[in-house]
């Protein structure tokens, strides 16, 4: 009976422990909401703006320049990083404060750093139902498109403004190219070595993808290459950058959407 009273007493502790949370990118905010932790965040970054009770909190500085003083000023029992080379981690450390360091390049990136979240937090529970939830509705999807004519898309996530150079595309090992997956789309990038590669309009011209995806919002920059298929056949695809920019819990809105221009034929 005592061990387990002691055991009791050290779950107790570790729940107790991790009351104050700050979350230093959108996409960690996201899932602690969806893991429903969202009570227990007390600083997230300007650029979280989802849902919307997080508008209302404390602001920590930016995803790449968080404010080291501003989140030890809010006494946080725990403070989850995303992976970005801007050594949030050590200067943490060095003024003795607890945090978690996860990623976010892909979906199987999210669902991984929300099972570490869950065992930091004593929620196993809910990221396991948050996992479960998110690949239920992915897959609902899939299950419609698998059959469908698979296009291939070129997914561009940005360039230099006015013109087409310096461009990024969402590759094989991306966020993006995971949401290509389940809306039965094919990456012309799949092959790249990174998760976001430079790419050049040379590539682009030589992949000739069926169609082109544009988070930059600035399709007439297009016309001037009426060779490519997708330019030619109309579809090259404006998309807003939310939900598309915060991987999470709204992977499947975002599939959604892809859905709806690539396979028009399908109501979901």
């Amino acid at each position: 009976m005592r061990m387990i009273a002691l055991l009791l007493l050290a779950l107790s502790l570790r729940a107790a422990e991790v009351q104050r949370i700050i979350s230093t990118s959108p996409s960690i905010t996201e899932t602690l909401f969806a893991m429903g932790l969202g009570p227990r965040l007390v600083g997230v970054t300007v650029y979280c703006k989802f849902p919307p009770q997080v508008l209302s909190l404390p602001k920590i500085g930016t995803f790449l320049s968080p404010d080291v003083e501003a989140i030890v000023a809010l006494h946080p029992d725990l403070v989850i990083v995303q992976r970005q080379p801007n050594h949030l981690g050590q200067e943490l450390a060095r003024v003795h404060v607890r945090y978690l360091e996860v990623e976010s390049e892909n979906l199987a990136a999210i669902f991984a750093g929300a099972r570490e979240i869950g065992k930091a937090t004593n929620s196993e529970a809910s990221s396991e139902e948050f996992i479960r939830r998110s690949e239920r509705q992915l897959a609902d999807i899939q299950n419609i498109t698998r059959t469908l004519h698979k296009p291939s898309v070129a997914f561009v996530v940005g360039h230099d403004p006015g013109s087409l150079q310096g461009l990024i595309a969402g590759a094989g090992k991306s966020y993006f190219s995971d949401l290509l997956n389940y809306a039965g789309a094919v990456n012309v990038f799949s092959d790249a070595a990174t998760a976001y590669p430079s790419v050049s309009l040379e590539e682009i011209i030589l992949r000739n993808p069926d169609a082109i995806i544009e988070l930059s919002g600035d399709m007439t920059l297009w016309r001037a290459w009426p060779m490519l298929k997708a330019v030619k056949g109309g579809h090259v695809y404006a998309v807003p950058s939310d939900p598309f920019v915060v991987p999470g819990p709204r992977a499947a809105d975002a599939v959604k959407l892809l859905v709806h221009l690539l396979h028009p034929e399908i109501q979901l």
